[in-house]
């Protein structure tokens, strides 16, 4: 019960639900599950390179703001 209340103040900012942190997580998620089940090159490469990816839109989304 406390996981599920964690991950609901996780998905929501200031009591608004967010779908882009909750597609972010189940996209890393399933990304790392694929990497351990199917390790290769080509899985480990994808969730590095989806991750900054998604890192530097996220810092880029804060800098535009300003």
């Amino acid at each position: 019960m406390i996981f599920l209340n964690y991950l609901k103040k996780l998905i929501e900012y200031n009591s608004n639900p967010s779908s882009k942190r909750f597609i972010g997580l189940v996209a890393g998620l399933s990304l790392c599950v694929y990497m351990f089940v199917f390790p290769s090159d080509a899985a480990n490469n994808s969730v590095l390179i989806l991750s900054l990816g998604a890192l530097g839109i996220n810092a880029a989304e804060k800098l535009l703001k300003k």
